[in-house]
């Protein structure tokens, strides 16, 4: 006499719990991506706000530019572009290396902004600080306006590379000629 057991069988799911099964992954799935997408959309990288802001300057200068036939007329130097600027070196706003000996204040940097304003508005904030540098900020000389910013690695178009301190922090210009 021979003692079999009967062969197991498989269970199986109604085709029903199948399909609910398969919406539910679809779902989940769906939101997954969904959440992936509402939390990177319409951010910005600190170097694309900082160029953004740059661009706006550039826009300001050349309103400036058509309504009075020219750059505004400041001396040579260096000036911050803007307001809001952090405390740095002598306990003054600044821009530029706002902590170390190569800074320029909100203060000096007055003339700029009220020749600047006659024109309407002017672009707010500052951008985010790269290893003790804080932009925007522009340098008046024979060649131009030079519109600067910090970024942290490669400088994002139109801005271009001016200088790097081999560390992450760039300096990115948009040149106005004169």
């Amino acid at each position: 006499m021979s003692t079999s057991s009967p062969a197991p069988t498989r269970a199986r799911l109604h085709p029903a719990a199948v399909v609910a099964l398969a919406t539910g992954g679809v779902i989940i799935l769906g939101a997954i991506a969904f959440l992936v997408w509402l939390l990177t959309a319409g951010q910005t990288t600190p170097n694309a706000a900082a160029t953004d802001k740059l661009v706006q300057w550039q826009q300001v200068f050349k309103t400036y530019r058509d309504a009075n036939g020219g750059l505004p007329d400041v001396a040579a130097g260096g000036y911050c572009l803007g307001t809001g600027f952090p405390v740095g070196a002598g306990g003054t706003p600044n821009c530029r290396d706002y902590d170390g000996n190569t800074f320029y204040t909100e203060e000096a940097s007055a003339p700029l902004m009220q020749a600047l304003a006659t024109t309407g508005p002017l672009p707010e904030g500052v951008s985010a600080p790269v290893r003790g540098t804080v932009g925007p900020y522009a340098i008046v000389d024979d060649a131009g306006i030079h519109l600067l910013t910090a970024e942290d690695g490669t400088c994002e178009a139109p801005a271009v590379e001016v200088w790097n301190d081999g560390g992450g922090l760039f300096i990115c210009q948009i040149l106005l000629e004169r």
